[in-house]
């Protein structure tokens, strides 16, 4: 009975981890482009904010604009335009609801780090009329 027990506990913690792993993985988003635009700081009051602008290299093309805040917004000075980078980003939405009662939704994405980018580049996309020319 102790081992029925045990052997339950064991596979509950098991499952927890692998719910916890997946959250995990599900929440490190990340968006890879060329850098087309960066921004200025801008500061209202203690905030400061400052935009990064994306394009991504997908058959079709998308531009992608990312807020960088407090002190998020330094890691942007060692980049510059034309750069390939992946840039990690949280997503945050927020209601609001103005004078008419009306409320409104707003979403953005929240950069947290940046990074160089360089696209794995395959033999067959080097030379593509090469054919294997391995001895055996």
């Amino acid at each position: 009975m102790i081992i029925n027990e045990t052997f339950e506990t064991y596979r509950t913690k098991e499952r927890a981890k692998n719910i916890f792993k997946q959250q995990l993985i599900m929440n490190k988003m990340s968006i890879t482009g060329k850098i087309t635009k960066i921004f200025e700081t801008e500061e209202k009051g203690n905030f400061r904010v400052r935009k990064l602008i994306v394009e991504t290299n997908d058959k079709y093309p998308q531009v992608v604009a990312l807020d960088f805040t407090q002190n998020n917004c330094g890691l942007l000075d060692a980049h510059s335009v034309g750069d390939n980078v992946e840039v990690f980003y949280n997503v945050r939405g927020r209601a609001w609801e103005n004078r008419e009662g009306k409320t409104l939704y707003f979403t953005s994405l929240q950069g947290w780090k940046v990074r160089e980018y360089k696209e794995e580049v395959t033999t067959k996309d080097q030379a593509p009329d090469r054919e294997d020319d391995l001895p055996f």
